[in-house]
């Protein structure tokens, strides 16, 4: 469906294990500020979120030096009062110097961090999106409700949650790149007449 001016479109496909809504979107039109915050709290719809940030798939700068970063977001987190867990192991990653360039030792290894953390939806103003989401590529979780968000957690720490099924564990899913306009979201929760709604929801504003 193409909505106003072009200023959201969404493509859906459905299939036995979950429905899967690609939206593209337009960021830089006057009358719809903020949009791709504007869509994530629309996704929310009131329900709390679990943020997984893994360091090694940051741009080619960031995840090779991602130390600086991390210890930001930590002050960041403990200001906000947010729960959070990190865990850091060495992985290969490319490298983003002249090795590169010349095919030379394209990848090395490098500490890459994975924090995970629980942002309740009423704590999720403009203001904290900006200073913990933007400029980064992370994954959003939007938890169903009475999910136990500790041992959500956990999951994410012991690295136990990249076997289990997102869709099934969670409301819904997706991955944020802040160089992409567009967001992937997975759920069995959302249907394309909802997803519709909730879009259009914010062009009438």
């Amino acid at each position: 469906m193409l909505f106003n001016k072009k200023i959201i479109q969404c493509q859906t496909k459905q299939n036995k294990e979950a429905t899967t809504h690609h939206i593209e979107y337009q960021k830089a039109i006057a009358r719809v500020e903020n949009v791709r915050y504007q869509i994530i709290k629309n996704l929310m719809a009131g329900q709390d979120i679990i943020v997984d940030i893994d360091t090694s798939l940051f741009s080619p700068a960031m995840r090779l030096n991602p130390t600086e970063y991390i210890e930001a977001l930590q002050q960041k987190l403990k200001a906000y009062g947010i729960q959070y867990k990190m865990s850091r192991a060495k992985k290969e990653v490319l490298d983003a110097g002249i090795g590169r360039v010349f095919s030379v030792k394209p990848s090395k290894i490098s500490t890459a961090y994975r924090v995970s953390f629980y942002i309740p939806s009423a704590n999720l103003n403009y203001t904290c999106y900006q200073d913990l989401l933007e400029n980064i590529g992370h994954r959003i979780c939007i938890v169903k409700s009475g999910s136990d968000v500790d041992q959500l957690l956990e999951l994410f720490y012991s690295g136990m949650i990249d076997d289990m099924d997102f869709a099934e564990l969670f409301y819904a899913h997706f991955y944020c790149n802040e160089q992409l306009n567009q967001l992937l979201v997975v759920t069995r929760a959302i249907t394309k007449d909802q997803m519709n709604t909730l879009l259009e929801e914010i062009i009438k504003r």
